[in-house]
């Protein structure tokens, strides 16, 4: 995650730290990740439902992240599909560490507002 990366998420949260100016990334970019991750292999349109953030360590901007996940749980409810994937970052340096993990649940974006 490069410095200026880092800063745009900052300044579009509204956040403003010591750490982060430090040049501590910010946390919540593990979200965006995961959705990235799952981007890459559905093409299909999907609307992220739930999440949830665990952090257990800090890291820097400019370091290489290795974002790895899989799906734990398909399901249907209310007659809408959706799909739950767990996701770890980890530095490049140390992947078996995760540093954040995320849980997500998507749904497909054609199935909302179909009834």
């Amino acid at each position: 995650m490069s410095a200026a990366a880092n800063e745009r998420f900052l300044r579009a949260a509204g956040v403003s730290h010591p750490v982060f100016a430090a040049g501590a990334c910010y946390p919540p970019i593990a979200a965006n990740l995961t959705v990235m991750l799952f981007g890459r292999h559905c093409a299909e349109p999907v609307v992220q439902t739930r999440q949830r953030l665990v952090c257990d360590g800090r890291v820097g901007t400019g370091t290489p992240l290795v974002v790895t996940g899989e799906i734990v749980a398909r399901y249907e409810k209310r007659g809408r599909g959706y799909v739950d994937l767990h996701a770890t970052v980890a530095t490049e340096d140390d992947p078996a560490h995760a540093r954040w993990t995320s849980e997500v649940t998507f749904t497909p974006a054609a199935t909302l507002g179909a009834r």
